[in-house]
Formats: C-alpha cells, sequence, structure tokens
C-alpha cells in the first residue's frame, strides 16, 4: 500500500521556493494536507526561526504560528527512512503529521509521541492525515509526553527502536532529556534525527550523543537538522542548497556539515581525540551557547519591526 501511494504522489514539479538535495528520492504527500498552506515566517514570534533563509515556510492554516519541516528537510527525513524500511522508528513531537507522513511513507513502522494528539483537533487532522497517504496503519499514534511516555512505551512493548526523530519540546532541558532517554531505547545499530538546531537548547541533545560516542554531523537546512548514528547504519548525504549563503551558528562549530566535509564512521584514532578532547568541549559549548544566544538576539530585533507588522495586520482584519 504504501509503495502503491508514493508512486502516485511522486514526480511532480517542486512549488518554487522549495528545495529537495540532489540525489533524493522525492515525494510529494501535499494533497494529503488539505489545511496545509505557504505561511509568512513573520507570523512566529520564535526566537530561532531562520526567516532569513528564502526556503518556503509550510504551516497549517488553522495553526499559523508554528511551521512543518521544510520541504528540504522533509526529504531528509524520508530518504533516511528508506534506509530503515521494515524496521521501528520513533518520532517526538509530530505536531499536524506531516514529518510522520514522510517517515511512514519510506516504510518503517513507527511510534508517534505528541501531547498535542490528546487534543482532538490535532488526532483527528493527523490520523486523516495519515490515511489520505494510505500509511495509517504503520503509524501508532500516543498522546503524551518525553520522555515519561517513551520509557513506558518501550518498557511496555519491551522495544527499541532503529531510527528515531526528536522534534519535541525545544526548551532545556527537555531536548537533553530526550536524547538521553533515546540512546537507552536505540537499538545497538541506530540513527537519531533532529529538527531545530538552529537552537542552542536542541544542540544540547547532540552534544549529549556526541559526548557519549555517537558520529555526528548536522545539515544546513532552513532550521538545521542533525544527525548522530552508531554501529553499523550510516546517513544520507545532503547536499545544501546552493542559492542561499549558508551560516552556521557558533554552538555548531564543532560539527562537520553534510556536503561540505568528508563524512566517516569513527574509527580508533577519531575515538581517542573524542576522549582528549571531551572536557574541553563541554566548556566551550557553554560559552559557544551563549555566543549563539546573543547573535539570534541581534537578528531578531531587526526582524521585530516586520513581524510588529505582520501582528497588526492580522489583528485589523479580525476587526
Amino acid at each position: 500500500m504504501i509503495e502503491k501511494t508514493v508512486k502516485v504522489i511522486e514526480g511532480g514539479l517542486l512549488p518554487e521556493g522549495d528545495y529537495v538535495s540532489p540525489g533524493f528520492s522525492i515525494i510529494q504527500p501535499d494533497s494529503c494536507f488539505p489545511n496545509m498552506i505557504l505561511g509568512n515566517p513573520y507570523d512566529s514570534f520564535w526566537l530561532y526561526l531562520r526567516r532569513n533563509i528564502a526556503h518556503n515556510w509550510y504551516v497549517d492554516k488553522r495553526q499559523q504560528g508554528v511551521g512543518f519541516v521544510s520541504r528540504d528537510e522533509a526529504h531528509i527525513l524520508y530518504n533516511t527512512a528508506l534506509k530503515f524500511k521494515g524496521k521501528k522508528a520513533l518520532e517526538i513531537g509530530c505536531w499536524m503529521g506531516w514529518s510522520a507522513c514522510h517517515l511512514a511513507l519510506a516504510g518503517v513502522e513507527l511510534d508517534v509521541i505528541d501531547p498535542m494528539l490528546s487534543q482532538q483537533l490535532f488526532q483527528e487532522s493527523v490520523t486523516d492525515s495519515l490515511k489520505r497517504a494510505g500509511v495509517k496503519e504503520s503509524v501508532n499514534l500516543i498522546p503524551g509526553y518525553s520522555p515519561q511516555k517513551v520509557e513506558e512505551l518501550a518498557n511496555q512493548l519491551q522495544r527499541k527502536w532503529s531510527l528515531i526523530f526528536i522534534d519535541g519540546h525545544h526548551e532545556a532541558p527537555a531536548p537533553l532529556n530526550d536524547a538521553i532517554i533515546c540512546e537507552q531505547v536505540a537499538e545497538e545499530d541506530a540513527l537519531i534525527l533532529f529538527h531545530d538546531l538552529a537552537s542552542p537548547d536542541v544542540g544540547q541533545g547532540l552534544n549529549y550523543l556526541k559526548e557519549k560516542g555517537w558520529n555526528t554531523m548536522v545539515y544546513q537546512t532552513m532550521q538545521i537538522m542533525g544527525v548522530a548514528w552508531r554501529g553499523n547504519v550510516e546517513p544520507v548525504i545532503h547536499q545544501p542548497d546552493p542559492k542561499i549563503n549558508w551560516k552556521l551558528p557558533p554552538h555548531l562549530r564543532h560539527y562537520s556539515v553534510s556536503g561540505s566535509i568528508p563524512t566517516v564512521a569513527g574509527n580508533k584514532i577519531g575515538k581517542n581525540l573524542k576522549s582528549l578532547v571531551a572536557d574541553n568541549f563541554r566548556k566551550e559549548a557553554k560559552l559557544l551557547t551563549l555566543y549563539s544566544q546573543t547573535q539570534q538576539i541581534y537578528y531578531y530585533l531587526s526582524w521585530l519591526p516586520q513581524m510588529l507588522i505582520q501582528a497588526m495586520a492580522r489583528k485589523n482584519q479580525t476587526l
């Protein structure tokens, strides 16, 4: 059923403003999300939204202040999940199901944990979209908070996951706590993806896995994705959009960027170096986090007038 659905929706031309890395398989489940529209990033007041990246920012028309993963990011998810077809996958935070749909279309058996699923609007919308895509039977939607619900589900089902996508609560210490529990419930051969690494708080999760010896890398996308992997698995290689003048936030300066530096699994020399620099890495990471926060506040203040104009325009429309 999944393969049949993919054939129906793949192969279309990408909308202007979207980007997908060369070499990636492309799917377009847009018709499965009837409430998805092109959003205005200035409608969001989140500090770490990268409004200067000229990629389409999609939203649900009923909840326009929160965006979906970009087309670029969705295809990192999809093409990564293709490597794990038939295996167990876990998603922490699905919002309206756009990311879950891309993961499920790749053929993984997906467990999704999100507290928003306890609300009727979200449960019904996500379920409807997954049914339209023909993948609902392979997705288990679970209302609840991470890390508690992750641990509960792992114990209840006696389950570990080969592929994990973390896109839950973005404020510290939540991303770090998600990373800690996910390492415990990950298979020996496993890969963990992060979204919104533009936020230093989310970066703490990837930092934790790096310190624990996982191989790590970042993807230059609208919101920056990260990947950690161990064992007999490899991440997809992504080429950043060449039309964008990409800059990496200071708190991510220790990471190689996919498409710009050759990526290989860690070897004995690499592991020894990791142990030698671990203490320095932790100390410098704290300083770079402060630097990133200061830099982002500067950008935020430059965007604030446009954000306020958008807010006033929306208010006038409702009067």
